[in-house]
C-alpha cells in the first residue's frame, strides 16, 4: 500500500491553485498527512552596471511578502483540522517548490495547472511542466475549475 505522509501544496492563490488545494486536502485526510503550503515570489533583482543585482524596489517586494503572507493565511483555512504549516519563499517557482519537496521529504505534490497552450504555455511555460519533470517524488495536476 502507497503511504502518504507529506504533501507539498503550492499556491499562487489563484482559482486553479485553491481547487488543487482541496484535492491535497482530501488526500491529507485520507491518509491522515500533514501539508506544506507554499508560495514563492517571484525574484525582483536587475542589473545595475558595477554594482551586480541590487533589489529592486524594497517597498513593493515588503508589501508583496505582507500581501502574501495573509493569503497564505487565508488559503490554510481549507485544511482545517488538518496538520499544516506555510512557506513564503522568493526564487523561481519550480526550484523552490521542489527545494521544499526535498527539505520535507514530501511524498506527493499536488499543484493546480492554468491550462496555457499555444503561445501563451511557449512564452510563460508551465510551473507544473516543470515540477512533474524535475520532481523525485509522485505529483498530482489538478486542472482549474471549468
Amino acid at each position: 500500500m502507497i503511504t502518504i505522509r507529506r504533501i507539498v501544496c503550492p499556491t499562487d492563490f489563484s482559482p486553479s491553485a485553491a481547487h488543487a488545494a482541496n484535492h491535497a486536502a482530501a488526500m491529507a485526510k485520507a491518509f491522515g498527512a500533514e501539508v506544506t503550503l507554499v508560495h514563492v515570489l517571484p525574484e525582483m533583482n536587475f542589473p545595475v552596471r558595477g554594482l551586480g543585482m541590487t533589489a529592486m524596489f524594497p517597498q513593493l517586494l515588503e508589501e508583496m511578502r505582507a500581501r502574501a503572507k495573509e493569503q497564505l493565511q487565508q488559503a490554510q483555512a481549507a485544511f482545517a483540522g488538518i496538520p499544516c504549516r506555510t512557506e513564503l519563499r522568493e526564487g523561481r517557482p519550480h526550484e523552490v517548490i521542489l527545494a521544499v519537496a526535498q527539505e520535507v521529504s514530501a511524498d506527493l505534490i499536488v499543484l493546480g495547472t492554468a491550462g496555457h497552450t499555444g503561445l501563451a504555455h511557449a512564452l510563460l511555460g508551465s510551473v507544473a511542466e516543470r515540477v512533474v519533470r524535475l520532481a523525485t517524488c509522485p505529483v498530482l495536476t489538478v486542472r482549474g475549475p471549468a
